[in-house]
Formats: structure tokens, sequence, C-alpha cells
């Protein structure tokens, strides 16, 4: 049996659609327990709990060690084109080394926590309460780690309602301990254990489902040395990158300003992930990366470089006017959302979104150089990571102001660097550059028209202005071309005709 079907455009927009609905109630239930946590608990603790998020979080980079990149560029292609059992064993052997070095992690912590904790500004009752959070490490590290191989085989509907069932969980979970009256930090954190548990049951018996109903008669296979240089790249990428991940600079900026600060620094950068899901790149990446790879495999290297290059305008599309929105509004959706704990914040949150462009981008181009695969290059590349916390340490000399500003010059400038190279090594991916500047001339002007009629019609309604002003902006610039249009007739059939009104007709 071929199982080519598996990466067909049908099952390809079947799982765009299971991908909208899941990530669209992930993002209404992640952002009512951001918004309700930050009233319900006090600063210190609520800082300490974002920063025990954030440990777990950087340890997904950690405990990988090039094992879920492997598993995102090799599982497609054992499982449209594999020899028998190829596919069981590969799936198998990495699901069992990735729960034994996550073990191994939890146990180093856990043996270790009163010292790391400590280090991390913890007070000694919050070091006793928070041990409980080393748990996480396994359950939503594994959770996730399966539902990544779920969305390696386009499985959007089921790995999507797992992570969906963690978000709602995590907020029906915060009803009941209100509701009970003994809501604290380490009956919230034993909360995140128990709801992540149920999760991670749940996505391992959904892939063994999925994986027996898989019959492959092809002859391909994936050596095991393959699949260890392959991940022994991207063990150094991950290990780089993690020192400039998002909970990294959590707990950076814990140590150097405070769990205050850090839990206001923590509740921007949420809302940001949350938004940030939702740029092409992140948003379609587990879905357009096995689409992709498929072509690769295919010999189709141009429509690769051609789908690299209409999300990366994307993401320059979206940010720009999310930066507009905030250069106006900023302040007042900060205090309104975060019940006036957290105010005149607002430029903070727009230089926060200008580094989110960046790390947008960055994510980008490592999928593409994985696809390629430069995946050796993209260890090189990673070094530049250390910048970024060597200028958060500089940068806290001047608040949280320095600590952002040095998060986006850093990330601009390896993910600036990395981009260059990677469009000199493939012969030159075709970036629209002057259609990213007409979609990005039309968020200037608006914010520039934002500013000034402010003071007359109030924040709100020149909120309201700027964001539906938008789109006919755009329909009249046309920021898309012809070759992005061809793109998305491919992928989208005739539910892409609805971009013609922002494609222009040159090349």
């Amino acid at each position: 049996m071929n199982n080519s079907g598996l990466y067909s455009g049908n099952r390809f927009r079947q799982a765009i659609l299971h991908y909208l609905l899941g990530r669209t109630a992930q993002a209404i239930s992640s952002f009512i327990f951001i918004i309700w946590l930050v009233r319900l608990l006090s600063p210190i603790d609520y800082g300490a709990y974002m920063v025990l998020w954030g440990m777990v979080e950087m340890m997904a980079p950690l405990s990988s060690l090039g094992m879920l990149e492997a598993v995102r560029r090799f599982l497609p292609e054992l499982a449209m084109r594999g020899a028998p059992s190829a596919l069981e064993w590969f799936v198998r052997w990495m699901t069992l080394i990735r729960f034994a070095i996550m073990i191994i992690w939890a146990a180093l912590i856990s043996a270790f926590w009163p010292d790391i904790s400590s280090w991390m500004g913890f007070s000694v009752p919050q070091q006793d309460a928070t041990l409980v959070a080393i748990g996480l490490i396994i359950t939503v590290i594994g959770f996730r780690y399966a539902t990544e191989m779920l969305e390696s085989l386009l499985e959007q509907r089921w790995s999507q309602l797992i992570h969906s069932l963690m978000s709602i969980g995590r907020l029906a979970g915060v009803a009941i301990l209100v509701l009970n009256g003994n809501l604290s930090l380490e009956k919230l954190l034993w909360m995140d254990l128990i709801v992540s548990l149920v999760c991670l049951i749940l996505a391992e018996f959904l892939l063994m489902r999925k994986l027996r109903n898989i019959q492959s008669t092809g002859d391909f296979y994936v050596s095991a040395r393959e699949v260890f240089n392959f991940a022994w790249h991207m063990a150094g990428v991950n290990l780089l990158r993690a020192v400039a991940h998002p909970g990294a600079l959590r707990i950076l900026v814990a140590r150097t300003l405070g769990l205050e600060v850090a839990g206001m620094f923590a509740f921007l950068q949420q809302l940001l992930l949350i938004a940030g899901r939702y740029l092409p790149a992140k948003l379609l990446a587990n879905i357009i990366r096995p689409m992709l790879i498929s072509r690769y495999v295919a010999g189709e290297i141009d429509v690769v470089k051609q789908g690299m290059a209409l999300l990366w305008k994307s993401n320059f599309l979206i940010i720009a006017i999310c930066m507009a929105a905030l250069s106006i509004a900023g302040d007042d959706l900060i205090a309104l959302a975060s019940s006036g704990r957290f105010m005149d914040v607002g430029m903070v949150m727009v230089i926060m979104l200008l580094g989110l462009g960046a790390t947008s981008q960055g994510q980008l181009v490592v999928m593409i150089m994985q696809i390629f695969p430069y995946t050796r290059q993209l260890r090189y590349l990673s070094i530049l990571s250390v910048i970024t916390p060597l200028a958060v340490i500089i940068g806290s000399s001047w608040g949280l102001v320095g600590v952002v500003c040095g998060i986006v010059l850093g990330a601009w400038f390896m993910n600036s660097l990395s981009l260059l190279w990677l469009n000199y090594q493939t012969g030159r991916i075709q970036l629209d550059w002057f259609g990213t500047m007409r979609g990005l001339s039309v968020a200037v002007f608006l914010a520039a028209i934002g500013w000034v009629i402010e003071d007359k019609f109030g924040v709100w309604w020149t909120l309201a202005f700027v964001l539906v002003a938008y789109i006919p902006g755009l329909m009249i610039v046309k920021p898309l071309n012809q070759i992005d249009m061809a793109l998305l007739n491919r992928g989208l059939r005739r539910h892409a005709g609805l971009f013609l009104h922002f494609t222009s007709k040159s090349i």
C-alpha cells in the first residue's frame, strides 16, 4: 500500500481546518487563564509560577538533543514510502530515548532543586511548594512530543484536541480551586501535573492507534546512523538556542530584576506568544513542514523556496499591523488585560513585537535548513544565540526596557545573518521585498493617522479604525504576487480565491 495519500491536498486542507479550530479554542482558553491568574495570585507567587513554566518550556530544547527535529524530518518520509515496520521501529526507539533523557533531566534538577530555586529568587516556602513542578518536565514535554508525531502524520484533529484539552483543563482546574477556596501556588502546580498527565496518556494512545493503521510496502529505510547524524547536528542547535529561549530569558529576568518584574515580563511574553502562534510561519509550520518535505523528496525544490518566501512575507504583514495597533493603544490594552497591575508598558510590548518578527523568521529559516538539509551549518550559526542572554544581562542595568531591547537586538542580528546565509546557499530565495514594503507602508500610514486623531476620537475608536482600515489598505497596495497566488491555488484550491483581492498582476 502506498501512503502518499497521507499528504494529499485534501488531507492538507482538512488539517488546516482542524488546526485553526483547535488553535482558536487554545487561544481563547489560554488568554482567559492568563488574565484570570494574574488577578488571583500575589505578584511574587505569579512571578514564581511563570518562571517555573519558563523552566519547563526551556527544557523542551534541552531535552530534545535533536530528536524532535529528527522526528519532524524523517517521520513524513517513512510514513509515505517506508518499508514494513520501519515507521514503528523509528517511533518506538525515538520515544523511549526521549523519555529516558527527560527522566534524567528531571532527576538532576530534583537533586539540586534547593540551589536552583534559590538562584532564581524563590523563598524557602516557595522552594518546598514548587518541587512538584519538576514532574511537568516529563508530562508536558512528553505529551507535546507525541502530538508532534501526530502532526507529522497530518493528524491535526487529534493533536489539536489534546492541546485544547490541556489549556481548557488548566482553566477548569483553576475554576475548581477558586470555588473550593484553596488556590495556592502548590495546588496550582499539582493541577497542571494532573492535566498534563491525562494529555500524555491520551496522546500516546492515539499515536499508537494511528501507527497501527498505516501499512506500507515501500522499501525506504532510514538508518540509525543517519538519524544520529541529523540529531547530533540539531542537538548543538538546541543547546545553543536554549540560552535564548523565552523560558531562559524569563529566568534571567527573575535573576537580574526579581520575581515581580519577571512576572510582568512573563505576562507580556505570554500575550506575545499567543499572538505569535498565529503568525503563518508558526501557525502552519507543523502542517506545511511535512508537505514541504514531501515536495523536497519529489525534487520540487522551487516549491519549497516559494513556500518559505510566502510565509516570510505574511509574517511581516501581520506583525506590522499589530505594532501599529499597540503603538496607539498598548498602554490601555495591557492595563485592561492585567486589571491595572501592569501600567505604562505599551511601548515595551511594541519593542517585544519587533523581536517577535525576528524570532518568527528565525523559526522559518530553521525549518527550511532542516529540510534541505543544512543542519551542520545551522549548528554553527546557532553560536550567535549566546548574544541574546549577554545582551539581557547588560541591558538589565536599564531595567525591563533595557532587557527587552537586548533581546530584540540579539534576535535580529542572529536571524538576519542566518537568512542571508540561507538565501546565498540555496541559489537565491526570491523574497518579495517590494510587496512586503507595500504592506508595511499601509501599517505605518495608519499608525500615523491614529496618532493624529487619537486625542479627538479616543483610543478605542482610533484602534478600531486602524484595524478595520488595514484590510482595504492591503487590497489597494496588493502585497501578494502571482507566484504567491499560484502556491496558494495549489494548496487551497477554490478557497484561494479570497486572496485574489490582495494579489498584484506582477510576478
